[in-house]
């Protein structure tokens, strides 16, 4: 192999080259990130704080529109229960229900507490509480 004079001579050999790692570039990166961090530090607890206290809001109202529907659904019973305790209902229920009808003048027996404890026998006596 004879070298012509328009190539030059090479003295190196190609080969993989091995970077060096730059210990004060990579010391400044991760100075930066932790600086940001610590920025960042007071923001996220702030972001938690207030997550949480719309997360607080959010469950508040929930159980206020729990509370209307109780208490509307508390007044409807309400309601219900007169209804259903007033005496033209009741009297319509037995008549319909249980075929009791309305005693007629004849049949009406008036009796007195004083009739009633005369003539009732003595009931029995009460256990003692044993001590």
């Amino acid at each position: 192999m004879s070298l012509s004079a328009s190539e030059p001579l090479r003295r190196w050999r190609n080969s993989a080259l091995h970077r060096e790692v730059d210990t004060d570039r990579a010391r400044w990166v991760s100075r930066v990130v932790l600086a940001a961090i610590v920025a960042a530090l007071p923001f996220a607890a702030y972001l938690l704080q207030t997550m949480e206290y719309v997360e607080t809001r959010y469950a508040l109202e929930g159980l206020r529109v729990r509370e209307e529907r109780l208490l509307e659904s508390e007044r409807r019973l309400r309601i219900e229960k007169a209804v259903q305790e007033a005496l033209p209902t009741v009297e319509s229920r037995a008549d319909r229900a249980l075929g009791l009808s309305r005693p007629r003048p004849s049949e009406i027996v008036v009796v007195t507490p004083a009739e009633l404890a005369r003539r009732s026998p003595p009931g029995p006596a009460l256990p003692r509480p044993a001590r």
